[in-house]
């Protein structure tokens, strides 16, 4: 997929997630054990990938392109908020990305597509992956009724 919104069609953005998702999240998994902190997610579930749009056009266009009949079977929109006077788009996706093998596996099912913050420029791609910690036991929005069932 390439960073100029004109182009920008929920198959391209499914087929960019499929071809970069996987190498991304080993990529970053590799590192947090390898790095000085020795960090072992292999057991932790994954909350998110983050992708980075260059331009307000840019989200626009491929949050409307992920909300069209087009892209119905592969995603549906969670929830889209202003946070820090920006908007974020979270998607579902229908068919999550299954990564790894052996003990460390994880499954890519939410994306978060944040608009780009005024005056902090962004090179379009993914950013970040968000691991949940902890046993589940404590109160987060993913513990209420509401996401709970947009979850299911």
């Amino acid at each position: 997929m390439t960073s100029n919104p004109e182009n920008t069609t929920a198959s391209d953005f499914l087929s960019y997630l499929h071809d970069r998702v996987p190498s991304f999240v080993t990529a970053i998994v590799a590192e947090l054990k390898t790095s000085e902190y020795d960090i072992d997610v292999t057991d932790l579930q994954a909350d998110h990938v983050c992708y980075r749009t260059e331009s307000m056009a840019q989200y626009t266009e491929l949050v409307e392109a992920l909300q069209s009949s087009e892209a119905s079977g592969s995603f549906t929109l969670l929830v889209e908020s202003e946070i820090g006077g920006r908007p974020i788009a979270t998607f579902k996706l229908l068919q999550p990305i299954e990564i790894g093998s052996g003990n460390c596996r994880h499954s890519i099912d939410v994306i978060e597509i944040p608009s780009p913050k005024e005056g902090s420029p962004y090179d379009a791609g993914l950013e970040h992956i968000e691991f949940v910690i902890g046993d589940g036991t404590h109160k987060s929005p993913m513990n209420d009724e509401v996401h709970a069932a947009a979850l299911e």
